[in-house]
């Protein structure tokens, strides 16, 4: 299966060793597009708010390409951040909505937290791993 994995910026280190777990069963796995310039984003923020306007824009077109029509399957790496549990930011609810709105099977990592978002990201009808990389199929 073609698989896009995504998580917040903040938890770029974790997707190596994910990849490389996915692909030893035979999965392929593509990584978001600026994963290898983690500081991207925040430079961005420092030139201007157009040019960060102008990455975003960048991103959601590359996320059209990727989730929307390259992958078989989305699966988002959510962990604690800013003290929520499970956290999905902006971006990432704008791409489980591509996955979903594009008919992709859909998994998260860990339980989404309680409050805003919660009964979105719900309604997208996610399956969520717990580390058990055997439920993607």
């Amino acid at each position: 299966m073609k698989i896009f994995l995504a998580a917040s910026s903040s938890f770029w280190n974790k997707l190596p060793e994910v990849k490389a777990k996915l692909e030893a069963l035979g999965h392929e796995v593509m990584l978001p597009s600026t994963v290898d310039d983690p500081d991207l984003e925040e430079k961005t923020w420092q030139e201007s708010d157009e040019a960060h306007v102008k990455l975003i824009r960048k991103l959601f077109e590359d996320s059209e390409e990727r989730v929307g029509k390259w992958c078989d399957a989305f699966y988002l790496l959510n962990y604690d951040k800013h003290g929520i549990s499970g956290y999905v930011g902006g971006a990432a609810l704008i791409e489980l909505y591509i996955a979903h709105r594009n008919y992709k099977k859909i998994f998260i990592e860990n339980d989404v937290f309680s409050g805003p978002m919660y009964d979105e990201i719900m309604g997208f009808g996610p399956t969520f791993v717990h580390g058990d990389l055997s439920i993607i199929k």
